[in-house]
């Protein structure tokens, strides 16, 4: 009897030792057939008849040929792993093609609440609805799998945006925007960058500025304020900007906003703008002699490229004269060109509109000042500053330098008659 059991025990271990390696090797060859080596797809059957992903792609390859076997070869993957949703999708778009919506319906339906979190089987939803022309129901699953995973609006942004752009769908965004979903932003960014037409933006922020239940979000006006710039509808631009300032923000508001640094900058609209580099850290900060309770730091360590990493987008008139004005500290800015700033024209020609003279060396706190001439073209401007000089030597800096009382002024003309 205990020889028996030992040989019951050694014929079971042996059976699952076979049914293990022939899953791997199963396996195996399914990665292959991953790689393209549709001839692996049999190898794998060989070694497993039952393997539910080998009997998926089994019947993927042969679908056109022979449907019939196809449409079994999905239900035996079912049968082995009903976990799965792909069997079941698949075995809908049969369905459909073949003229059975109710069946299709169906089976799409228990396929999305097997797998309710996999993207691919709601992008995979969202299309079957769209080819039968529900486009609620489609956008409901896309906005399902773009929740599951953002990697989703890589195949799912380009196609929303043609919905978007044509008038008999556009309407199915309102309900999205009045309660956006946590992809929202992302896709209106995307909008505001690739979309052609200025009206698919403008109804789409609409939407959104319509609901009182979700506020416009910071980030949201800052996408359609670049949008509208680069349109050169500056004026809507920078009303757009300007609406979504809290109080403390508008205290601060001028031809220079945020001229003293006294708020740190938002990278937004019509304010101050830090892009990130290497070898140079811009941080708001207290120290002697500033007139509020903050001014701007620049500090260098072994820079060797050109600066040109902060800027603020203006609001000007056009054909009108200005004085910039500021106060500067430079401690110990070792470099051979330094740093200025300069006003520049963006549209319709870019070109440079007045600068100040170089900040280098070492300085107490002290004023400068340099004239702005805007041409009467001219719709679209900014200050920057950058690293003066031509030669790459001149670009090498080390050090740092603090601005405050940054201010632009309307020169009054006066007319001799």
């Amino acid at each position: 009897m205990l020889v028996l059991r030992r040989v019951s025990l050694v014929v079971v271990a042996a059976f699952l030792v076979w049914r293990m390696m022939s899953f791997g090797i199963s396996e195996y060859y399914l990665r292959r057939a991953s790689k393209g080596d549709t001839s692996a797809i049999d190898r794998a059957l060989a070694w497993n008849r039952w393997h539910p992903d080998a009997l998926y792609r089994k019947s993927q390859t042969i679908g056109k040929d022979d449907p019939t076997d196809s449409s079994d070869l999905l239900w035996q993957s079912f049968a082995e792993n009903p976990a799965s949703s792909f069997p079941l999708l698949a075995l809908a778009d049969k369905a459909r093609n073949a003229g059975d919506r109710d069946q299709a319906d169906v089976l799409i339906r228990i396929g999305t609440e097997l797998m309710p979190a996999h993207p691919t089987v709601q992008i995979f939803a969202g299309n079957y609805w769209a080819t039968v022309g529900n486009i609620e129901m489609a956008m409901t699953y896309w906005s399902q799998a773009l929740i599951a995973s953002r990697k989703a609006s890589n195949q799912l942004f380009p196609l929303l945006l043609r919905l978007a752009k044509e008038p008999r769908t556009i309407g199915f965004f309102q309900s999205l925007a009045e309660s956006p979903p946590s992809w929202w932003e992302d896709f209106f960014r995307y909008a505001t960058r690739q979309a052609r037409n200025p009206g698919t933006v403008r109804m789409l922020y609409t939407f959104r500025h319509a609901t009182d239940d979700t506020p416009l979000t910071r980030e949201e006006r800052n996408h359609y304020t670049r949008r509208l710039r680069r349109e050169g509808k500056i004026t809507q631009a920078y009303l757009v900007w300007v609406n979504g300032l809290d109080e403390v923000e508008r205290t601060h508001l001028g031809n220079i906003n945020n001229r003293g640094f006294e708020i740190e900058p938002t990278n937004t609209g019509f304010d101050w703008h830090i892009e990130h580099t290497n070898r140079v850290i811009v941080t708001t900060a207290t120290t002697v002699g500033v007139e509020g309770k903050q001014a701007l730091r620049l500090a260098f360590k072994r820079r060797e490229k050109p600066y040109r990493h902060l800027h603020q987008p203006l609001f000007l008139e056009p054909g009108a004269s200005y004085r910039v004005t500021g106060k500067a500290r430079v401690d110990s800015l070792d470099s051979q060109g330094g740093l200025k700033w300069v006003v520049l024209c963006q549209s319709p020609t870019p070109r440079a509109l007045g600068e100040s003279g170089r900040f280098l060396g070492s300085s107490k706190w002290h004023e400068f000042s340099f004239g702005v001439q805007v041409p009467v073209d001219c719709m679209a401007q900014e200050i920057r500053l950058v690293s003066a000089g031509t030669y790459g030597f001149e670009y090498k800096m080390t050090g740092s330098v603090w601005f405050d009382a940054m201010s632009m002024h309307k020169i009054n003309r006066v007319r001799l008659d």
